[in-house]
């Protein structure tokens, strides 16, 4: 939709407020409820995708605003926005919604994403700006040549590193079965850690094993294996939840570091 040139100053005015109130006030948000912008990058296309990370151990009724505003030579804003209530469980991080634009778009583009409270206060933000186009002003972090190649990484795709690892120290087939379960969850959720993730199996009682996850050497989960593929998935779904946890405490942890 293309609107008065007028009307679109002062939207922008509206939303360059508001993002500057919330660039003046950042320790305010995101602390409960994290927004983030992620981009992939395809042969034609970049996508953005809006995704939200549940930083608490409590459940929030949330709304969330995804924006894209372009500007073209002539001063005139087309804006798209996508938004919807949602509900987010503890610990949980979900992608809500996704956008692609063209490798060679040249206009000016703004991308904004505001997660609000149940009471419409704003908790979360973040936003990509593009001044010369898409790709003049996205530059992709490449993969550090000598980094380790005998694990898996969350997420490697297009040029992204996210810096964390998850090794397999598995020795069984139920073992190597949960770690590919446990792996799809945590690679399809994109979380962008630079923590590593150790999954160790050893003998246990019986003809059973015992799985150990822990988080940079902290133990969050540990079970006794079963052949069970229901078993297995609802384990990785468990382990998720508790490495997702350890994840936000360790944040909070650096966070705290720093401020003092």
């Amino acid at each position: 939709m293309i609107v008065s040139k007028g009307y679109i100053n002062f939207s922008l005015s509206i939303l360059l407020l508001l993002i500057t109130c919330f660039s003046v006030h950042s320790q305010v948000y995101n602390k409960e409820v994290k927004a983030k912008i992620i981009v992939e990058r395809t042969s034609e296309f970049f996508t953005f995708k809006a995704r939200a990370s549940n930083l608490t151990n409590s459940d929030f009724n949330l709304r969330y605003d995804f924006m894209v505003f372009r500007k073209d030579d002539n001063g005139n804003v087309s804006k798209s926005s996508q938004g919807n209530r949602f509900f987010l469980k503890a610990n949980e991080i979900t992608v809500l919604s996704t956008t692609t634009i063209n490798y060679n778009e040249e206009s000016e583009v703004i991308i904004a994403l505001l997660i609000y409270d149940d009471e419409d206060r704003p908790i979360g933000q973040d936003r990509i700006e593009l001044p010369k186009g898409v790709k003049s002003g996205i530059t992709l972090e490449k993969e550090d040549e000598n980094s380790t190649q005998n694990a898996d990484q969350a997420k490697p795709q297009d040029g992204f590193v996210l810096g964390g690892f998850i090794f397999n120290k598995t020795i069984t087939k139920a073992g190597r079965d949960f770690h590919r379960y446990f792996f799809n969850i945590f690679n399809n959720a994109e979380i962008d850690t630079k923590r590593n993730i150790t999954i160790e199996e050893v003998p246990g009682r019986g003809r059973s094993t015992r799985v150990s996850v822990l988080v940079e050497n902290r133990l969050v989960w540990q079970f006794f294996s079963q052949a069970r593929k229901e078993f297995l998935t609802q384990m990785a779904k468990e382990t998720f939840r508790r490495v997702v946890r350890e994840l936000n405490r360790l944040e909070r942890q650096k966070n705290e570091i720093t401020r003092y």
